[in-house]
């Protein structure tokens, strides 16, 4: 399904510009425009309407920008696990040197709504906040949905990435890899997709709703496999409760 345009597009924008920093303490005008895939002269006219508005504004010697005001949902105790979340990704990616996803899974879709990347290597994630994943493709995020998620019906031809290719699992390997999931809390994709990623992660939940999906977009590099298993213990510390 095709996701649906905003009908006011820099009203989207600036929504989530703020609710970037309020996360991030403070970030360039380059790095927000590179998070969120937006040319810098349309992320400028953002910050500087909110900052005539004073909601945000730039350090004129850094030139770092912070927000003066924060947004919060009316139902606190409901999304407070996926606020928690969210503030664990900057020290997530650092922790892992690889990009963190966090995912809100709402009305049977799993749509990115923010994401961290470390301060020192080539990222190779492409998604754009307000990605939203197909989940026919049964990697680590959607693996998550079945397993949590008691209404959800995985696809009758679910898929994974196997050596650089689409593998259609049977019935009782997709069964047996929810069973998993649902068992140690946690996924991991086996082989990396097209764009060289595999994904690691685990859910987010308020008592037994599944409200989102916390994960790890490791690059495929020669060390890869060795740092698998730390990846997935320094993921489940972070785990919001």
């Amino acid at each position: 399904m095709k996701q649906q345009s905003p009908p006011a597009p820099a009203l989207a924008r600036g929504i989530q510009l703020i609710e970037q920093l309020a996360v991030d303490g403070q970030a360039t005008l380059e790095k927000l425009s590179a998070k969120n895939g937006w040319p810098k002269s349309s992320v400028l006219r953002c910050l500087q309407t909110l900052e005539q508005l004073k909601v945000v504004v730039q350090d004129q010697e850094t030139l770092h920008w912070r927000t003066l005001q924060r947004l919060q949902p009316c139902d606190l105790p409901t999304l407070a696990p996926l606020e928690r979340a969210r503030k664990k990704l900057p020290l997530l990616a650092q922790q892992t040197d690889e990009c963190t996803e966090l995912y809100r899974y709402h009305e049977g879709q799993l749509q990115l709504i923010d994401r961290a990347e470390p301060d020192t290597g080539e990222m190779m994630v492409v998604a754009r906040i307000g990605y939203q994943r197909k989940l026919d493709e049964l990697d680590a995020t959607a693996l998550m949905v079945y397993a949590f998620d008691p209404h959800s019906v995985p696809p009758a031809k679910g898929w994974i990435w196997k050596k650089g290719k689409h593998k259609i699992l049977s019935p009782e390997k997709r069964t047996q890899r929810i069973a998993a999931a649902q068992k140690k809390f946690f996924a991991s994709d086996d082989h990396f997709n097209e764009s060289g990623i595999r994904r690691f992660a685990i859910p987010v939940m308020h008592a037994q709703t599944l409200l989102g999906v916390l994960a790890v977009a490791q690059r495929q590099t020669p060390r890869a496999d060795t740092q698998s298993d730390a990846i997935i213990q320094t993921l489940l510390t972070h785990q919001p409760i």
